[in-house]
């Protein structure tokens, strides 16, 4: 059986080196410490809490913007066709972990702010596959999941 030969077009290049880039931007000191907060402590449990923590001010304030703004610009690279979606789905799997997160809240968030377009590059993105509201569920059992064992772990300390 022959195989076909695959030829790569500029595009490709030029998508997978942006891909690389966005990687390098996700490595820079400051980010990757918001990146370990969001991933991490921060878990609002209602939109009063996300606009809460979003309100304070401070560290943490800008973590969750600096995060939530660089995963809202990669989506709207997808949405304005300079990334492929299928590769982004690929390679950013932390977006959707990120969007999880916070998806159960955002819609109260948008109108308790008054920011009706709040990230909704980054929900129409996820949102806008079959793959991607699949993979965002699944998340979201994971995100439970992880808020269970925080709500034990609360509750063991305060014993």
């Amino acid at each position: 059986m022959k195989s076909k030969k695959r030829t790569t077009s500029g595009t490709s290049i030029e998508q997978a080196e942006l891909i690389l880039k966005l990687y390098e931007l996700r490595r820079e000191s400051v980010m990757r410490e918001a990146r370990s907060y969001v991933g991490g402590e921060f878990l609002p449990a209602s939109a009063d809490e996300f606009v809460q923590i979003v309100s304070a001010g401070g560290r943490q304030t800008g973590f969750v913007l600096q995060v939530y703004g660089y995963w809202d610009m990669v989506a709207a690279f997808v949405q304005h066709g300079a990334l492929d979606a299928g590769l982004v789905y690929d390679t950013c799997q932390e977006m959707y972990f990120q969007y999880a997160k916070i998806q159960p809240h955002l819609a109260g968030f948008r109108k308790k702010m008054n920011l009706p377009e709040f990230l909704i590059s980054i929900e129409r993105v996820v949102e806008g596959s079959k793959a991607g509201r699949a993979r965002v569920a699944a998340m979201r059992k994971n995100v439970g999941a992880i808020a269970d064992v925080r709500a034990g772990q609360g509750n063991r300390q305060r014993a």
